[in-house]
């Protein structure tokens, strides 16, 4: 496990109302990472957390479905970019 990885899961672990799983959210993680190479996952995830005001698993049944979808946005924009 990478630096990226383990701070990603450390953020996890500390979002509000996230149903944190260490074995499933290590998984998630490491999917995420290899699906997205050209984004900050970290920062991705940092940005969904406040636009849904800190709480973003209060807000949505599947989070985990609802930060990949944030993080497939945000690479189609990289890629609108590029």
């Amino acid at each position: 496990m990478n630096n990226a990885t383990e701070d990603m899961l450390i953020y996890l672990r500390q979002l509000p109302s996230y149903p944190f799983d260490a074995e499933m959210d290590s998984a998630f993680v490491k999917e995420l990472v290899d699906d997205f190479p050209g984004v900050d996952i970290l920062e991705e995830t940092k940005a969904f957390r406040w636009y849904y005001d800190n709480k973003p698993a209060s807000r949505m049944r599947q989070v985990r479905v609802g930060l990949r979808r944030w993080i497939l946005r945000a690479q189609t924009q990289l890629r609108r970019q590029s």
